[in-house]
């Protein structure tokens, strides 16, 4: 998209500190998988060489210093303004970071490298090795370990006893391996099925989630564990906040709490440091996953490539739990209103090609969500067709009337043929969760 503040530049004239936001041709036709480079080495120059003649740099995202060699007297001007309005921080200021932040942290050793973004090529292509029914034995047992892991996590830093790594890789193993099997199963226990903690079903829907999206792109199996286990342990600093805001959405947080609140990255990261053996890429997990490409997010206030490809993962599964899931008396959007708001909010920091193969990797219809047919009826959604994303495997839990079937009756829409009354059944609005009072877990759990 360009904007009113980007020029054309050829690639022989690019120079570090400019933010390259559109290329010559379009993102898919390159190995970038990620749109939007921070030039911060001659390798990004290099690489862009590779497929590019010119670029559209961004100046308003570029570093300062490039803005005044183009325009030393726009950029000074532009520079005043910003210093003068207290509602708008400049773009490295450390009004950006959180108040909690400032003090215990600078942006990590490496922060200013561009990070590969060669990780995000697909390897591989999974295929369903069985059904999801099939997988739903093996995907309870891993949900109930990633469940107990986070109790004994609990209980060890309320105890300040050092926490069991090895015990939350071979949870995420578990997990992992029943995604690729069939990624329904966990996708639909994460939904449906519940500890009665929100902190940690928030955990394992994150872990799933993330899982589930890295599936999709055909990352490896030894980065699939890297995103299960960041997913697992991204939110893990929230259990040293008072437990009356743990698991709170931040709509629904006052700005003391809120403030309070951005302390867990800092409680997190001093977690996860302390841990022999916990990878880089899940410490830049819980480091950066509130950060924003356009550097609007915190607590470093980091731009574009400046974040790891698995923190710009984790902060759309992030944000879809968070307007996707409501809380006591605000309930959570449609699925399908979910995804548009998560492809606007790619306007402000989330990067749009990932948050189109995201929405790609949990469809329309999500598995574990509700949906009303043409028949009145209501059903979830169990399955997805890999092919045929709007004729899912549904199964009917209340009639026409809203009432609860005594019997729930399991459809695939591809074969179901006409409804009783006629009709050809297809599905015709989605729901949000906890619609006309229904409680999916006692249909299906």
């Amino acid at each position: 998209m360009i904007s009113n503040s980007t020029i054309e530049v050829s690639v022989n004239d690019l120079q570090l500190g400019m933010f390259v936001s559109d290329l010559d041709r379009p993102w898919l036709e390159t190995p970038y998988l990620i749109q939007g480079i921070l030039i911060q080495s001659q390798n990004d120059i290099d690489e862009l060489k590779r497929y590019c003649a010119h670029v559209y740099v961004d100046m308003d995202r570029s570093e300062p210093f490039i803005a005044q060699q183009r325009a030393p007297h726009a950029a000074a001007a532009r520079d005043s303004s910003l210093q003068q309005s207290p509602g708008r921080p400049m773009p490295h200021a450390d009004s950006r970071t959180s108040s909690s932040a400032t003090n215990w942290h600078q942006p990590p050793a490496g922060t200013q490298e561009a990070e590969p973004l060669d990780v995000l090529r697909r390897v591989k292509t999974y295929a369903d090795i069985c059904t999801a029914e099939q997988e739903i034995p093996a995907a309870i047992k891993a949900h109930d370990i990633a469940s107990t892991l986070f109790n004994d996590i609990s209980f060890n830093l309320e105890h300040e006893i050092k926490i069991d790594m090895q015990k939350a890789h071979e949870v995420v193993d578990t997990l992992c391996e029943s995604v690729i099997r069939n990624p329904d199963a966990a996708l639909l226990l994460a939904q449906l099925k519940t500890t009665g903690k929100a902190l940690y079903d928030s955990a394992i829907k994150t872990s799933v989630h993330l899982l589930a999206f890295g599936r999709h792109l055909g990352l490896p199996r030894k980065e699939l564990a890297i995103l299960g286990l960041g997913g697992l342990l991204m939110d893990i600093g929230k259990l040293r906040l008072p437990k009356a805001i743990q698991a709170k959405r931040n709509m629904s947080l006052t700005p003391d709490e809120r403030k309070l609140m951005k302390r867990h990255i800092a409680y997190g990261e001093e977690i996860a440091s302390q841990l022999s053996d916990a990878p880089e890429e899940v410490i830049k997990i819980i480091l950066q996953h509130h950060e924003r490409e356009n550097g609007n997010g915190y607590p470093f206030g980091l731009y574009a490539n400046q974040l790891h490809a698995y923190s710009r993962m984790a902060a759309i599964v992030d944000c879809y739990e968070e307007i996707i899931w409501g809380e006591p008396g605000m309930p959570g959007m449609k699925p399908f209103q979910a995804l548009k708001e998560l492809k606007e909010n790619a306007q402000n920091g989330l990067n749009y090609t990932l948050v189109e193969q995201f929405a790609q990797c949990v469809g329309m219809f999500p598995v574990g969500s509700l949906v009303e047919l043409n028949t009145g009826e209501i059903a979830i959604v169990l399955t997805h067709n890999r092919t045929q994303r709007f004729l899912p495997c549904i199964m009917i839990i209340c009639d026409a009337g809203k009432k609860p079937c005594s019997t729930p009756l399991t459809l695939d829409l591809r074969t179901a043929g006409a409804s009783p009354s006629g009709i050809q059944y297809a599905i015709v609005n989605d729901l949000p969760q906890g619609a006309y009072g229904i409680d999916p877990q006692k249909y299906y759990l």
